[in-house]
This record gives structure tokens, sequence and C-alpha cells, in this order.
């Protein structure tokens, strides 16, 4: 899409962290970001430079401040998150009417494969058991995705993981993203009426995190390694007992003690957290079913909690010979501990939850760990929409940047929802309120298209205004932006 200038609601958005910079980088941030949201699908520098014509620049001005130290990106996207989380939280608290809400902090890590060996910071990963499989470098960022109690979805300051020959080349301290994950629970900033649930799967059920979510009185989510064993007391430690496991434990609870959980768009409590596309916003497209049990129990260097057993339902899988359809079926099988077995589809699978609130109910744990799914949708569309894995950047710090100036570009779009909800309403089911990235794009488009009749209309009044206009079309059409 070519757009002769940037409209003014996004100049504005952008202002503030920029304030005190220097005048080329407060006349280009806010370009360079729309430029990175509005770039056709095969994106590459060519597209990115010429993409706003008002604001032409050479290719290799965007690598340059892609590695220009002066582009503090990370600084002005924490700027731009806590301003916009603050809107959100006043607009949301007067939504609330006096009750407490609920967020949702889902997090994970993201790769980026690669097979370059001359970027700063790669993963290596071996080829391991599988001969086939090439050997690939990767980089990863540990990511946090809060999401409100009327579905802004807000993604947290990325953190990076650094390898530990890159922390010795540049004097950085060394972190596993266990530790990253929790510094980033350690620095979130909630209000005071909200109630925080912190979702993540296996890999962060480690210590340092749930130390973090006692002390900041968060309750946690997550699938129960399957190692974790009962215990008398909570500091009883399994190297010196030998507990009984957790997840084996759950296969011997009675089929009485199972219920049938059927969630839809219409009855399940976090239906503004889960974005749909509009052909998607139907019940019928949107209902579960779920076989859950729970019980309240004693887990070794975890605490008091409540485990919850549930098979999920999948009615597209075709049974085989011998198959049966029931998940008590699945309930009875042997436990499995092999990685490859989880992979294979089944009618019912399996997973055995613990949550660190043993009042929480079997419904809300179930919906509460579903929601964790939204954050591998916003790396799906982080990816592929927004174009994030079609960089080829030697520097690492250009990564970085890179990435911060996408994230703002997300920021931008909740701003635009939050703005049309504050409009046309927060009604469940309308478009403006679940749309994911792709439709969000589609609305942007719109509101520069929109900016561009008007910029066009105002130019056309003189015959000077004619003359300037064509002139600049003239000259700047995207095939001659190299």
């Amino acid at each position: 899409m070519m757009v002769l200038g940037v409209p003014t609601d996004v100049k504005t958005f952008f202002a503030k962290p920029v304030r005190g910079c220097a005048k080329p980088i407060r006349g280009s941030l806010a370009a360079m970001v729309l430029a990175f949201l509005l770039a056709p699908n095969r994106r590459c520098l060519r597209t990115v430079a010429g993409s706003v014509l008002g604001h032409r620049c050479h290719v290799a001005t965007i690598s340059r401040r892609l590695t220009n130290p002066q582009w503090k990106t990370r600084d002005w996207y924490t700027t731009l998150c806590e301003g916009l989380q603050r809107t959100i939280d006043r607009y949301e608290r007067q939504q609330a009417r006096g009750r407490r809400r609920q967020w949702i902090v889902a997090i994970d890590t993201t790769y980026h494969a690669t097979m370059s060996e001359q970027m700063e910071n790669l993963i290596v990963m071996s080829r391991r058991k599988d001969p086939r499989r090439q050997t690939t470098r990767q980089h990863a960022f540990l990511m946090g995705l809060v999401l409100t109690d009327r579905g802004a979805r807000l993604p947290l300051p990325r953190k990076s993981y650094y390898t530990k020959e890159y922390c010795r080349k540049h004097g950085r301290r060394f972190r596993t993203t266990v530790q990253l994950a929790a510094d980033l629970i350690r620095e979130l900033r909630v209000p005071d009426d909200v109630d925080v649930i912190v979702v993540f799967d296996s890999a962060f059920d480690a210590e340092v995190i749930h130390r973090v979510c006692r002390r900041r009185s968060f309750c946690a989510v997550f699938p129960i390694d399957p190692n974790r064993v009962l215990a008398r007391t909570a500091e009883q430690d399994a190297a010196f007992v030998s507990g009984e496991k957790v997840v084996a434990w759950t296969r011997s609870w009675s089929r009485k003690e199972f219920a049938l959980v059927e969630l839809a768009m219409d009855s399940e409590d976090h239906v503004f957290a889960r974005r749909r596309h509009a052909d998607n916003l139907r019940v019928k497209k949107t209902k579960r079913r779920y076989a859950a049990a729970a019980r309240r129990a004693t887990v070794s260097k975890l605490g008091d909690c409540l485990i919850v057993a549930s098979y999920k339902e999948n009615p597209k899988v075709q049974l085989l010979p011998g198959q049966s359809a029931e998940w008590w079926a699945y309930h009875k099988a042997p436990v499995s501990y092999r990685k490859e077995d989880g992979r294979k589809p089944a009618r019912w699978h399996g997973k055995v939850l613990a949550c660190t609130d043993p009042t929480a109910t079997v419904r809300q744990v179930i919906q509460w760990y579903e929601v964790r799914w939204q954050v591998e949708l916003f790396f799906r569309e982080l990816k592929s929409r927004m174009q994030f894995e079609r960089y080829v950047l030697m520097k690492f710090e250009a990564v970085e940047r890179y990435l911060d100036l996408l994230l703002m570009g997300l920021l931008l779009l909740e701003q635009q929802r939050l703005r049309d909800m504050q409009r046309d309403g927060d009604e469940v089911g309308e478009l403006w309120v679940q749309a994911r990235t792709t439709d969000r794009l589609r609305m942007l488009e719109v509101l520069c298209q929109q900016w561009n009749v008007q910029y066009l209309k105002q130019c056309l009044r003189t015959p000077g205004g004619t003359r300037r206009v064509l002139r600049e079309l003239l000259r700047r059409v995207p095939c001659q932006v190299a």
C-alpha cells in the first residue's frame, strides 16, 4: 500500500517517547513503524523505504537506523507500553464499576531459525538422534503477553536470550530463559484492583518462577512436570523421598470424579481474550468439550495446589481400528513419558495442570490455561503477518531494534482497537473487538486511505497544489526508491 504521509493519529501516538531526541529521529520513527506495518508480503529494504512517500529514504538508511545506538528502541517501546497500559486501565476501570478484574499473563519463548553462520548470538541446534535433520542456528526471545479484562493484548518489553559466548564478548551477564521469565514477572506493573494469572508451559515449571509468583501473590497455572512427586510438606525434597509421581497418581482417580465441561463463545469467562477472525465469530465453531477432575494436593517444592486432570476432545481426528471414542479409555492407558507419543493424533488429548490457587475451580483452571494459546497465535502473527522472520542482519542489536519496531506497530493496533471500542462499543462478537492482527491491519489501511483522500483533497484546491502532488508522485514511485 502507498501512503502519502503519516496520519495525525499515528504521529501523536509516537510523539511522546522521542520527545527529547534529535529531529531526524522524531521525524522518522512514526514513518518507519508505519512502513513496517504496511509493507507488502515480500518485505525487503526497498519496499520499506518507499512505503511512505512523504518520508522516502534510501535503503541504506534503514540499515543504518537499525545499527545506530541512538535509536534506543527498547526504551521507547517501554514508554509506549506503559502509557497505553495506563490508558487501557482507565477505560477498563470505568467498565468494571468497582469489581475486581483479572489479567492473564502468558509467557513463552520464540525462536528464529537461520542457516547463517555469521550472525551474532546464534544458538546451535545439533542434529541429535535424527541424522536427516540439519544443524540449525537460532535466535531466542523471551516474550510476555498481557491479556486484560477487555481483551487488550499488550506485549511486554522483550527479553533477549544471550549465549555465553556473546555475553563474554560484550560484557553481559548470562541469564537462562527461566531467569529471564522470572525477571519479566518481577518487573510487571499491575493496578491494585487486578488479580494476575500467570500461565506458561512445563518448560518454565521452575522454583525461581514460583518464588516470584508467590512473592507478588500471582496465581500460576501450568502443565505439571511428569517427574514431580507428592510430599507430606511443601519443603520436602523429592531427592530424599520416594513419593508418588503426580501424573501417575491422577490415573488412579475414579470415573465418578470426572465431569464434562463444555465451553463456547457464549459461555466462557474470557471471551474478550480470545481473538478470532470474522468467519469464526459463531458459537458453533467455538465449542470445546473436556472431561476433567481436580484434587488438592501437596507437591514437593511447590506446596499446596490444585491438580487438574483434563482430557480435551478433538472430534476431527479419525479413529483407527480398535481405538475408542471415549475419554475413559485414554485415562486408563499407561502413562507415557515419550515426547513422540504426545504428538500422535488422538480423539482425546490429556494434560495434567497445576494451579497454585487451591480455591480455584476446574472450569476456571481450564479456561485460564486455554488463554495461553493466545501467545502462540501472537508468535505466528509476528513471524508470518508481521514478517519478523524475514531479516538477514549480522548484528544482533539490529535484530533487537527490528523486533522492537514491530512490537511498536502492534501497540499502535491496540491503541486503534481501544479507540474503536470507545467510539462504537465493546460488545462481544463485534469485529473491532475480536479482530486479530490481519483484520486490524486492514482497518489501519482504511485509516491511511482516508488520510490520503483528505490530503489530496486539500492539495487539489489550487493549481500549485496539484502540480506539487503530481511532482511528488512521479518522483517517489515505489520502483524508484533505490
